[in-house]
């Protein structure tokens, strides 16, 4: 699978020399996260931790009823994610912060980002527990159709939590308002259509030009942080506002969310087949958990080029509308030169294998296919 736009074909833009050397620090973070979880997963089976804390529960009470054996997965599956979390910490720090830090796109201190950790934490344990939980119990009393039942109910809470993405957003790490009429008869003034409803976010040391289109339905929002709508010029936001645009005409949210859900659901079915042929008589149990998290854990990394591909054909996509729409090739350079300069977000000068990971094209593809674009019959309708 290959982007329809050439890199050496492309005219040479300049680099950002800043930019060139943070990006594959991403790429190493990614790659070096996805190993340490894995080591960390298999020395806990190793050490026949999921069975030791299946016996010390089996041993103070056996479980006979369906309210002690939702409590049995639920505290198994809480005491699973927090060892995860505290195994992860010092990555998370290091990556996250301390090498963030370095390239000035960290200001606060380490109790403040801590703070913030322990936010998306909680979020993403809540969830990790109920669908954990939700494994074993469908396991225990639907032994034949539970991966039917599963399926369904990840459905529903991806296409749930697309819908109220802006509601999930954690309103103790940024401050949330309305433009003032000035702001968006500004924005109203660079694009011909009705603007969806915006929201402009801020917080203390968020300096990064960011934003894009959240939600589902009655409940899809733009977000545009305070530092773009502060500093951005006006070539960019007509930009951002057009090609935000374009995500919502081509259902960009949804198309996104159903492809995670397949992935993840493929994945499931693949990792429990490999599960009941190498440890049989598993399923039902808690360990079960243990395996289903190392598979899950590789097949996303398996999937990432994929997903990060489809993500790049969105964008194509979304940059069309923009050409469409009175944009050009001149002014979408510009824009994402800009754009890329403020977020260290340069990718022109690093390794076939790194932009594999990266979900948005370099600006050198996006140039060149905004060129052939412009120069083919379509482009000039």
């Amino acid at each position: 699978m290959n982007d329809p736009a050439i890199q050496s074909d492309a005219r040479p833009l300049p680099t950002n020399d800043l930019a060139t050397a943070y990006q594959p620090r991403r790429v190493l973070a990614s790659a070096f996260s996805l190993i340490w979880n894995v080591l960390v997963i298999l020395l806990f089976i190793a050490l026949r931790g999921p069975h030791r804390l299946e016996g010390f529960a089996s041993h103070h009470k056996a479980i006979q009823s369906s309210g002690e054996f939702l409590f049995s997965a639920a505290a198994f599956a809480t005491i699973c994610f927090i060892g995860h979390a505290i195994v992860n910490y010092p990555v998370e720090l290091w990556f996250g912060y301390l090498q963030e830090r370095q390239f000035g796109l960290a200001k606060d201190g380490i109790r403040a980002w801590t703070l913030d950790w322990l936010h998306g934490v909680l979020q993403h344990g809540m969830q990790f527990i109920a669908g954990a939980t939700l494994i074993l119990v469908l396991q225990h009393f639907y032994p034949i159709y539970w991966m039917i039942y599963l399926a369904g109910a990840w459905l529903v809470l991806f296409l749930a939590s697309s819908y109220m993405a802006y509601a999930m957003l954690p309103r103790g790490l940024f401050h949330f308002e309305s433009p003032d009429e000035t702001l968006r008869a500004r924005l109203q003034s660079l694009v011909q259509f009705s603007l969806p409803k915006i929201v402009i976010f801020s917080s203390p040391s968020m300096r990064d030009f960011t934003g894009g289109m959240i939600g589902l339905g009655n409940l899809k929002r733009l977000l545009i942080s305070r530092s773009t709508a502060a500093a951005a010029s006006d070539n960019l936001l007509r930009f951002v506002l057009l090609h935000e645009q374009g995500h919502l005409k081509y259902h960009h949210t949804l198309l996104s969310t159903l492809a995670g859900w397949a992935w993840v659901a493929l994945g499931m079915i693949i990792t429990d087949f490999g599960i009941l042929h190498f440890k049989p008589g598993i399923d039902g149990h808690l360990a079960y958990l243990i395996w289903m998290a190392l598979g899950i854990s590789i097949w996303m990394a398996v999937g990432e080029p994929m997903l990060a591909y489809l993500g790049r054909r969105l964008e194509y996509q979304a940059d069309r509308f923009f050409l469409r729409n009175g944009g050009n090739t001149e002014s979408l350079q510009s824009a994402l030169e800009e754009l890329s300069n403020r977020n260290h977000a340069r990718s022109e000068k690093l390794r076939r294998r790194d932009t594999l990971l990266h979900p948005l094209p370099s600006i050198w593809n996006r140039v060149h296919a905004a060129k052939i674009f412009e120069s083919s019959n379509l482009g000039r309708k």
